[in-house]
């Protein structure tokens, strides 16, 4: 069985998979066009320079983050002692090279949230209580790291309910998870995960974020960001198990579930605001026309492709490749950092069309511009599902 134990000799979640001295080389995709609808080409937001800034169109005072490894800053990694992920090319404990979506989200909205399980402190902005490898219930994918979805939620609402205190009605929440809840089969057979009983079944995994959604908005929450799923079936790890097609249903089953869930929130919670933001067609564009992105690798890892030649090879806090001798791969060039992950311009991506959504949705002002020169009018110029009490 595979534990934290055992990350002293293997590197996890790195593209680099190495365990006593086998080294296999994975490739992770999770691109596929399911039944959302899809982007055209040209309609993304401008550069991050254009959007990564003090956005003075949104007013919200904090952001609060909850879910997996894709929102994850710091958690896992203090949480476990460095252990996790197991990739030397890391940066700073993320599982990606750079910065990731929602800390340049959160920086466009002039927010500095802390990564709260690193030293349990909220700072004026806000928390991110995103953990690397949590199902959507109360498990994790290692069995001895019980950090689960339900665990961040309690840490969040707890204190406010022992202080008779309301969650902030004036800041963001942001609930990604679900994948490891379907990936947890394949990774444990290929001995990356343990075994805890997790849910299999997308039923299970859209009830949990809907019970997440109404206990934040219980507490006091009204404004919500919920991401869906990138196609988990065309991965290597899908491949490798055979599970190709069960991933792509799955990933299907659950995206049009949570659109239906979120339509029925809005029209239950009263005030509430939530946003579905598709991701599934986010990444699926990317994969389909990389060139608009400056891609031009949308299939391989490239944490794999500078491990595989320079296993020594360690990421430096500016974000270069140190120890390797020869030219390596530049990440901006590649959509994925490992087995899963994307890099630091998949992150980008997300972050742009995110803002995107929250200033469409919220209409405080005209989008910039600059940038509808680019990108066109409105909420169609993206892949974006988003209802809103009436």
């Amino acid at each position: 069985m595979t534990s934290l134990k055992n990350f002293a000799n293997m590197q996890i979640f790195g593209s680099y998979y190495i365990e006593r001295g086998a080294k296999m080389n994975h490739v992770f995709s999770i691109s596929i066009a399911l039944s959302t609808s899809a982007l055209t080409m040209g309609i993304f937001p401008v550069s991050a320079a254009n959007l990564n800034s003090d956005d003075s169109s949104l007013d919200f005072s904090q952001i609060f983050i909850f879910g997996d490894s894709l929102s994850d800053t710091g958690n896992a990694f203090s949480q476990t002692g460095g252990a996790f992920p197991g990739n030397s090319l890391s940066f700073e404990g993320r599982f990606s090279n750079r910065p990731i979506w929602i800390e340049s989200l959160a920086s466009s909205l002039n927010l500095n949230p802390t990564a709260f399980f690193t030293n349990f402190s909220v700072s004026p902005d806000g928390a991110n209580y995103a953990t690397g490898g949590s199902l959507s219930g109360d498990q994790n994918i290692f069995d001895d790291f019980p950090l689960g979805l339900q665990q961040q939620l309690e840490s969040f609402i707890s204190p406010l309910l022992a202080t008779d205190s309301s969650a902030n009605s004036e800041a963001l929440y942001t609930i990604w998870t679900g994948a490891n809840d379907y990936l947890l089969d394949p990774l444990f057979t290929l001995g990356l995960a343990s075994q805890p009983d997790a849910p299999s079944n997308t039923d299970t995994t859209i009830n949990n974020i809907s019970n997440a959604i109404a206990s934040l908005y219980n507490i006091g929450a009204r404004n919500f960001l919920i991401p869906n799923l990138p196609s988990l079936g065309l991965s290597p790890l899908a491949t490798l198990t055979n599970t190709s097609n069960i991933l792509n249903e799955l990933t299907d089953e659950h995206n049009q579930k949570l659109e239906d869930a979120i339509a029925q929130l809005n029209q239950s919670l009263v005030g509430a605001n939530i946003i579905l933001l598709d991701v599934n067609s986010i990444v699926d564009e990317i994969i389909e026309n990389p060139s608009q992105f400056n891609v031009t690798n949308t299939t391989d890892s490239w944490s794999n492709t500078v491990l595989a030649v320079c296993p020594d090879a360690f990421l430096a806090a500016d974000g270069s490749v140190e120890s390797c001798d020869i030219d390596v791969p530049d990440p901006d060039e590649y959509l994925f950092w490992d087995i899963i992950h994307p890099t630091e311009i998949g992150h980008q991506v997300v972050a742009d069309e995110a803002l995107s959504a929250l200033k469409s949705e919220f209409k405080t002002v005209p989008e910039p511009t600059s940038a509808l020169s680019f990108v066109g009018i409105g909420a169609s110029l993206f892949a974006m599902s988003a209802f809103k009490q009436k």
